[in-house]
Formats: structure tokens, C-alpha cells, sequence
């Protein structure tokens, strides 16, 4: 979790190595769900560690509109959800399940020796 341990406010769980895959799509999500809050003066990071999967929530204050379809696309591409909508008390919230079990390698990873 190198790309995006700067952002995180809350890390919960027992923290341990995730494919590299994994890895990557966190930060997207991260960097994607801050992006999209151009207006936000607050924001909040918080990545869960669970059994099989990471779990990333991005909540801020901004009341625009934003599409995250891209981020949803890329957490359904590699067998997790994403979850963006509108809190009770107006703020915004972004939650991605990222399965770490049974992840196919990177594909920037060079290919194993036979």
C-alpha cells in the first residue's frame, strides 16, 4: 500500500500485503474519489483490512456532482464493488470492496519461469 499510504487518515485491520493489482486499484480509488471532490474542503481517507479484502472509504464535504463510473468499473474488473452516494448529514461518501484473495498477478509483473 506504498502508493497511498500518505493519504490515509484511518487504517483499520491487521495491515498485510496485497497483490499488486490490488494495490493499484486502491490508489485509483483513493486518487479518483479526491479528484471527483473538487470542491471539498474536508475529506477523509480510511482503509480497513478484512478477511479476503481491502476496504477503502473516502468521505468529504463537497456538494457538487461527480461520475465515478470509471471507479466502479475498475473495482467490478477485478471481482469488488463500489459503493457513492449522498450521507444523511450532506456529505459524500465513496466505499470500495477489493477482494485480496485469488487476485491475478499485475500485468505489469514480469512472467514467471515455467
Amino acid at each position: 500500500m506504498e502508493h497511498i499510504e500518505t493519504l490515509i487518515d484511518t487504517i483499520a485491520g491487521e495491515p498485510r500485503a496485497v497483490p499488486p493489482i490490488v494495490d493499484h486499484a486502491a490508489y485509483r480509488v483513493v486518487r479518483g474519489a479526491l479528484d471527483a471532490a473538487v470542491c471539498a474542503t474536508e475529506t477523509s481517507v480510511a482503509l480497513e483490512y478484512v478477511p479476503g479484502a481491502l476496504v477503502i472509504e473516502v468521505e468529504d464535504d463537497c456538494r457538487c456532482a461527480r461520475d465515478l463510473e470509471e471507479l466502479e468499473e475498475l473495482a467490478a474488473a477485478i471481482g469488488g464493488g463500489l459503493n457513492a452516494k449522498r450521507t444523511a448529514d450532506g456529505s459524500f461518501r465513496v466505499r470500495a470492496w477489493l477482494p485480496t484473495e485469488g487476485q491475478p498477478p499485475s500485468p505489469a509483473a514480469p512472467p514467471t519461469g515455467r
